[in-house]
């Protein structure tokens, strides 16, 4: 960063302001000449500096100073010197096992004495680390880096000395040890199918001061036959083995069912995730967590073959219970209605589920009871019909997620003073009503209704920050002009007669003015047939815009867009031309994606892409060398009339590539130098003959579908990461001559006629998401809880 932006990010973390204060600029100077222009060190420094007073300010910047310039782990480490000792733990378990979790469901790891919260406020508040949307912990590559070697130094390089052991190869070497583990505190394991391991009494007894253990099985690992048989012998575990005493989270992904986990200790077990398992309301292990004195999150997710819940009433401590994606779930146990502290309850997904558990109460039957505590409820994409009656007795329900079977959204629910989040999705045409006392709740942060039919929208709190409305019936624009913190913005407009097709000549109009007021606005979705402008001076009057989406057949391109853009989207029937430069000139343009039929020419595209997308191009035209896109990691052009694709250079940061409907497409270029390309999927290429040169060691997915031309592929014997191959009405390619070469992988060879892009489109995302992160699989990706209290960003 130059030395402008390096004093302005600065000053935000050390002075909580735009600029240092008059008294501090030569300190200040300092600062940001120690920094170097590295952000996360004028974070951290910054930070470490706020609130301390100006004398001590030149003995922490000489301190700084005294550090080598290349040494950043040393400055940023001043910052963790400054901790108190159960803060500095905090920031080692994080730096070493929760990197992406879910803030409110790792803090109950810790003992509550030690005051978890305020100890993760501190980490915040000096930058060491950060609670992303989804109240997702994040921390930087650096300060991870950060506590592990700290972890490595403090063992003096013994793995047996080691506290937190993150490395799952590490930890598979450490178990086969017999002896001297006594200070190992965390253990992350993976298996797949390829790798067995038999799992001994001796294996755990010296783990005696271990508190987290994950263990993560592959699929087939789970179903194996000949998976080790950890308790068939009664000399792998002696009865009442009482291992891991001070375990305070299991989580075990795919357990065999037939593994007891009372072979552990689980008197204070606080998290159990047995998420993707195959147990069902039969497993043994049920009748163990009665023992769970402090038992606070089950994590139920994904183990598909549950049908009905455990029994619940000696677990009076539950707070969490989430059950989403348990496909096969029918019922919850009644005994859900005795936690009296639950705060969230999730089974969304659970496709079957038709209704909650209702108890007697009275002479009526009131679904789930009295649970006043409950601050989040999830029954989204479910077969539940109505919400419960003593819905408006939650007086502490921040978070309510409706699923498309609902009947009846009841008055009550708009009338929930402390709701901050509402997501309705409901079935298609389903006509919704938003009371006008909606106004009243000052709360309110998130307005989501999908597919619902709104012919009115009254006025809405001005606290709202997230409003998306995808499908309204009505002549005009709703009036949001006193929705002055609107962040996020969704209108999509449906049809106006209720055939569902255009009633003859659209009356057009631009959008209203009052968009002028959203100042704040970061994220815009307009999708109406209705609007054909936006305001000529949208850099101004939108100056925090991210996110650009616009989709309508009577739709104009803006004559400029904000610089701030790092995505835009434009799909329109009536653009035929765009500004010269408009999309070249955005200097942070990360996303684009194109789908006008008519537009003549493609526009200059800025060298920052990360992202392309070009749709719906039918007359010919020439796409241009694309070498120039040098950080493009996602590649998609589909139906549309080119002849080739021209890379003279490797697009080196490529990962994934998406050719469809591209009937003049002959030729594509040689992908072997193309070291990042992990994905490749081609369809509906006619007329493609050959895919020239060799496929790049990277690859991992290959799909082609109904190539009809295609007479052969390149080798595919080298390709030693290759884990799919997929083969669809290709007449024209050896079939075993391909399957001769991929006697190790998934290969798959079909002649049905099947809606094929969509079924790729959704293992592409599939792809994507495990692509994306570190791994951590705890908390599904799908996971929209901000219920909490969350920095502004």
């Amino acid at each position: 960063m130059d030395h402008d932006q390096s004093l302005q990010l600065f000053s935000k973390h050390a002075f909580r302001k735009e600029n240092p204060l008059d008294e501090y600029i030569d300190q200040s100077k300092r600062a940001i000449g120690i920094a170097r222009g590295l952000p996360l060190a004028l974070e951290v420094i910054g930070s470490l500096l706020c609130h301390t007073k100006k004398e001590k300010w030149d003995l922490i910047l000489k301190k700084l100073e005294n550090v080598p310039h290349v040494a950043v782990q040393s400055k940023l480490k001043i910052s963790y010197d400054a901790l108190d000792v159960r803060q500095r733990h905090i920031f080692l378990d994080i730096a070493c096992l929760f990197i992406g979790y879910n803030k409110y469901i790792v803090v109950h790891f810790w003992d509550e004495s030690k005051f978890p919260e305020e100890a993760m406020e501190v980490l915040q508040n000096m930058s060491l680390i950060k609670i992303e949307q989804f109240n997702k912990v994040w921390m930087h590559d650096q300060l991870r880096d950060l506590g592990r070697e700290i972890v490595y130094q403090e063992s003096k390089m013994k793995i047996e000395k080691q506290s937190r052991v993150w490395d799952p190869k590490e930890a598979l070497d450490l178990l086969r040890r017999p002896e001297g583990k006594e200070e190992v505190e965390a253990l992350h394991l993976k298996f797949d199918h390829k790798r067995w391991f038999h799992f001994t009494y001796e294996s755990f007894k010296s783990l005696s001061n271990l508190r987290f253990l994950q263990v993560d099985n592959s699929e087939e690992y789970s179903y194996a036959k000949t998976r080790p048989c950890w308790n068939e012998s009664p000399n792998v575990f002696p009865e009442d083995s009482n291992l891991l005493p001070q375990l305070r989270w299991l989580s075990w992904h795919y357990i065999p069912p037939s593994f007891k986990i009372s072979n552990f200790s689980m008197e204070d077990v606080v998290i159990l995730d047995l998420s993707w398992s195959n147990i069902t309301q039969e497993w043994q292990g049920w009748s163990h967590m009665k023992v769970m004195r402090n038992f606070k999150v089950l994590n139920l997710y994904c183990c598909a073959r549950l049908e009905r819940t455990p029994n619940f009433s000696t677990q009076s401590n539950l707070e969490r219970l989430i059950l989403s994606e348990c496909w096969n779930l029918v019922e919850i146990d009644k005994s859900i209605c005795q936690l009296k502290r639950l705060v969230s309850l999730r089974v969304d997904k659970c496709w079957i589920l038709r209704r909650l558990p209702q108890v007697v109460v009275g002479q009526a039957f009131r679904y789930i009871g009295n649970l006043e505590s409950l601050i989040e409820l999830d029954i989204s994409r479910t077969e539940i019909e109505e919400l419960p009656d003593s819905i408006e007795k939650w007086k502490n329900l921040k978070v309510v997620k409706i699923g498309s079977a609902i009947r009846k959204i009841p008055d009550a629910l708009w009338m929930i003073k402390s709701l901050e989040e509402i997501e309705v999705e409901v079935k298609p045409d389903f006509d919704v009503e938003i009371s006008d006392c909606i106004f009243e709740d000052r709360c309110l942060r998130s307005l989501r209704l999908t597919w619902a039919r709104i012919n009115k929208v009254p006025r809405l709190p001005e606290s709202l920050e997230i409003l998306s409305l995808t499908k309204i019936y009505m002549d005009t624009f709703p009036d949001l002009s006193n929705l002055v913190n609107l962040k996020d913005l969704t209108l999509v407009f449906g049809p106006r007669n209720d055939g569902g097709e255009s009633g003859g000549p659209v009356e057009a109009y631009p959008m209203p003015r009052w968009i002028e007021n959203l100042s704040k606005l970061q994220y815009l979705i307009l999708c109406s047939d209705y609007v054909t402008t936006l305001p000529t001076d949208l850099s101004s009057i939108l100056p925090r815009l991210k996110s650009l989406s616009l989709k309508g057949d009577h739709l104009r391109c803006p004559p400029s867009l904000p610089s701030s853009l790092s995505g835009f989207t434009l799909r329109s029937e009536y653009v035929t031309t765009l500004p010269k430069d408009i999309i070249s000139l955005l200097p942070q343009l990360r996303n684009l994606s194109l789908s006008c039929p008519n537009l003549r020419c493609l526009p200059s595209l800025p060298s920052s892409l990360s992202e392309l997308e070009l749709t719906g191009r039918k007359s010919s035209f020439s796409l241009g060398d694309l070498s120039y896109l040098k950080e493009l990691s996602y590649l998609c052009i589909s139906d549309c009339a080119i002849s080739e694709i021209r890379c003279h250079d490797p697009l080196e940061n490529l990962q994934r590539l998406r050719l469809w409907d591209l009937p003049l497409l002959e030729t594509l270029p040689s992908l072997g130098n193309f070291n990042k390309l992990r994905y490749l999927y081609v369809s509906e290429c006619g007329n493609l003959v050959q895919i020239q040169g060799e496929l790049p060691q990277s690859l991992e997915v290959l799909k082609i579908c109904k190539c009809g031309s295609l007479k052969e592929l390149p080798d595919l014997s080298p390709l030693k990461g290759l884990k799919t191959v997929r083969m669809k009405r290709c007449g024209n390619l050896d079939v075993e001559a391909i399957s001769s070469l991929c006697c190790e992988k998934s290969v798959e060879f079909g002649e049905e006629d099947s809606d094929v892009e969509s079924e790729s489109q959704q293992e592409d995302d599939e792809f994507e998401s495990e692509s994306d992160g570190e791994g951590n699989e705890y908390e599904e990706e799908d996971d929209k809880s901000e219920y909490e209290e969350e920095d502004d960003e």
